[in-house]
C-alpha cells in the first residue's frame, strides 16, 4: 500500500470505526488499545503500530517513525492524571498516524499543541479523536435528546469517557441547532467552533487572543470567577439580531481553560 501524504479526518476515523463495529467486539467506551494491538494489525494500514506508556517531561503524546522502517510507536504521558485527557491524546497521535504518517517522522504534542486549532495538522488530529471515540452513529440519538449546556455535555462525556471539550466538538458537528462552542482563557479566545445553522457571530473565525464579547456571560463569568452550568440569556452579545442563551464551565485542572456553550433563539 502507497502512503498517502494527507488523509482526511473523518474519513480515517470512520475506516476505523468501521473495523471496530463489524469486526471488533463493538464496546464503547472504546478500548484504543485493543483496536490498535487487534483490528488496526490484521488491516492493510500501510504501516506498523505499537504503544509505549511511561514517563515523559516534555510531551504528553508523541507519534515517531523507526528510522529506515515503516514502524511506528505512540509514545503516551503515564503522568498525565486526567484519564479522559489522556484517551483523547492517545486518539489523537492515533489520528495523526491515520492521516499525516507521510508528512514527516515525528509528531510531538502538548498541552499547547492538543488545544491549538490554528494548526491545520493538529486540528485534523483533534476531529480525528473526536469521530473515533465519539461516532455519528451512536451520538445522533443521545444528542437528540438532549439540552446545548455543559451539564449535558458531561453526561456525554460520562458516557464515552470523554472530555467536554470533545463532546462540544462532536455536537457542534452534528447538530441541526443553532449552536456554538468556545474555548477561552483569561478572557481571550483560545478557540472556538459553531454548527452550520448558527448565525454570523462577532468572532466568525473565532481568532486567537479575541477578547471576549463585552455583554456576554462568559466574559462576565470570567471577571466575577463564576460558573454557571444552567444556561443564562446574553441578549444580543454574540450576534446583533439573534439573542443567546449561555452556559459556563471551568477547567479546575491548572490549565485555566474557560468553556462557554451559546444557543441562539428566536
Amino acid at each position: 500500500m502507497t502512503t498517502k501524504i494527507s488523509s482526511p479526518p473523518m474519513k480515517e476515523a470512520n475506516r476505523l470505526t468501521r473495523l471496530w463495529q463489524d469486526h471488533g467486539p463493538n464496546t464503547y467506551p472504546l478500548d484504543i488499545s485493543k483496536l490498535i494491538d487487534g483490528a488496526l494489525q490484521t488491516s492493510d494500514f500501510g504501516g506498523e503500530l505499537k504503544t509505549k506508556i511511561g514517563s515523559y517531561d516534555s510531551f504528553e503524546g508523541c507519534l515517531v517513525k523507526t528510522k529506515n522502517t515503516e514502524k511506528w510507536t505512540i509514545l503516551l504521558n503515564s503522568e498525565i492524571e486526567n484519564k479522559r485527557r489522556q484517551r483523547f491524546t492517545y486518539a489523537h497521535e492515533l489520528g495523526h498516524f491515520m492521516c499525516h504518517r507521510g508528512l514527516r517522522d515525528r509528531f510531538e504534542d502538548s498541552d499547547d499543541t492538543l488545544n491549538d486549532f490554528r494548526d491545520k495538522i493538529e486540528t485534523e488530529a483533534n476531529v480525528f479523536a473526536s469521530w473515533l471515540l465519539m461516532p455519528a452513529n451512536l451520538l445522533r440519538d443521545e444528542f437528540s435528546g438532549i439540552g446545548w449546556n455543559t451539564d449535558s455535555l458531561c453526561e456525554i462525556g460520562n458516557r464515552f469517557e470523554c472530555s467536554l471539550q470533545a463532546s462540544a466538538l462532536r455536537f457542534v458537528g452534528l447538530s441541526n441547532k443553532p449552536v456554538a462552542f468556545i474555548v477561552s482563557r483569561d478572557g481571550m479566545v483560545v478557540w472556538g467552533s459553531k454548527s452550520k445553522s448558527a448565525p454570523y457571530m462577532y468572532m466568525t473565525a473565532f481568532c486567537f487572543g479575541d477578547e471576549l464579547p463585552k455583554a456576554s456571560q462568559a466574559l462576565t463569568a470570567h471577571l466575577n470567577g463564576e460558573t454557571c452550568a444552567l444556561p443564562q440569556d446574553s441578549g444580543l452579545a454574540w450576534n446583533e439580531f439573534r439573542s443567546a442563551n449561555e452556559s459556563q464551565y471551568f477547567d479546575y485542572s491548572g490549565r485555566g481553560y474557560q468553556y462557554t456553550c451559546i444557543e441562539f433563539v428566536g
